[in-house]
């Protein structure tokens, strides 16, 4: 196993290799992968402009990005359209943001027209033919059916609401409307993902936080009984004791939904989600990693082992942080939130993903011919690290 590693990145611009005039220039790559809720993967570049000799960045110019160790290799962070061209002094820098490509494409203006007992596979599909767009749906989301609804939103805002609806998470990666189960533990094309299982010595600092917030034991929907022509409500209980004794079911009440769903079926779909929004709003976690990891991504499901009782159990990584620093090198910061529902990964997963003390995912997935990158679909890789496990 290797102890030492030397971080490095990778930066393409239209198929061109364009490191070399950034290697004497950058000062810190930042990419936020992010669990949708409406956000979009980001990356923040920011570079030395000391004899205002670079040429002009312009918006509209497309990166594709890499982190990672000249003894490891380098784990595909995905490319980015640069929507903000920033240039700051003293000292002389200028600051590229950018969103992961085809996130700025999906239409932003309201639109008037209904679906009528569509499934969602068929209406993201046709969203996001709209703007060129591909779509990779989970299975299992694609064909629930939506009875009726009227689109008085924007594309963007329904993406975002049928996310919602079904406890999925919407996102746009490399030019393809990514629509997945949120904490499910596998890729959009149903292949099961393995669990990664990090000690204390993986971690720098760290902090879990249990909120009490109102534990409501129940979420209650409403639909519109076309048939009866009256208003029924059903319900769905909030999931098991991921936030321990005294935060679930504090309350013991309900939580009303106050919109009215078109059918039984969306309302129910949409009480379980706001269950599980509870359960994973009970616990957040933060864990800066020893050692810069950007082989992890959002979705990612975890186990932490070896601490104490409330640290020690079962997360999703809700944001994933990987920051090169010239000065510092490679930093990750996980975000992490409970599982939905109640899920201990320790018992629920086949396979686990156990790096040692010191050891990167990335040398991990290298070393390990269990896991075999080879017997994955495209979308299986883009949805462990967006691209392949080591470049």
């Amino acid at each position: 196993m290797t102890t030492g590693y030397t971080p490095i990145y990778r930066i393409m611009k239209d198929g061109v290799d364009i490191t070399g005039q950034f290697n004497d220039r950058t000062l810190q790559i930042k990419v936020d992968l992010q669990a949708g809720n409406g956000n979009d993967d980001q990356c923040t570049v920011l570079i030395d402009d000391r004899d205002w000799r670079i040429a002009r960045p312009l918006t509209g110019d497309v990166l594709g990005v890499w982190l990672g160790y000249v003894e490891v290799g380098m784990a595909y962070m995905g490319t980015f359209e640069i929507d903000d061209v920033t240039f700051l002094g003293p000292p002389r820098q200028i600051k590229l943001t950018g969103k992961s490509t085809g996130s700025n494409d999906i239409q932003k203006a309201p639109v008037i027209r209904e679906f009528d007992n569509k499934s969602i596979g068929d209406i993201l599909g046709q969203m996001a033919g709209q703007t060129g767009l591909g779509v990779s749906i989970s299975e299992g989301l694609a064909g629930i059916k939506i009875p009726f609804k009227n689109q008085g939103v924007s594309n963007l805002h329904m993406i975002h609401e049928l996310e919602r609806l079904t406890g999925a998470v919407a996102k746009v990666v490399d030019g393809k409307l990514m629509f997945i189960k949120r904490d499910g533990a596998e890729t959009a094309s149903g292949v099961a993902l393995p669990t990664l299982v990090l000690q204390p010595e993986h971690f720098g600092t760290w902090q879990v936080r249990y909120t009490a917030k109102p534990g409501y034991g129940q979420v209650k929907a409403s639909y519109f009984d076309k048939d009866e022509m009256v208003r029924k409500w059903v319900g769905s209980v909030v999931g098991g004791e991921v936030g321990g004794p005294g935060l679930a079911n504090k309350f013991g009440g309900a939580f009303n939904i106050g919109q009215l769903f078109n059918s039984k079926e969306e309302a129910e779909k949409a009480a379980a989600s706001q269950a599980e929004n509870f359960k994973r709003a009970e616990v957040n976690a933060q864990f800066d990693l020893a050692k810069g990891d950007p082989w992890i991504r959002d979705q990612q499901t975890l186990i932490v082992s070896g601490m104490r009782d409330g640290i020690n159990g079962s997360y999703v990584i809700d944001k994933a942080t990987h920051t090169y620093v010239k000065s510092t090198g490679i930093k990750s910061n996980l975000e992490c939130k409970a599982p939905g529902n109640g899920t201990n990964f320790e018992e629920a997963s086949k396979e686990f993903m156990r790096p040692m003390p010191g050891e990167l995912l990335g040398e991990y997935l290298r070393t390990h011919p269990n896991v075999n990158r080879d017997d994955l679909s495209r979308e299986d890789i883009d949805a462990i690290n967006q691209g392949g496990f080591v470049n």
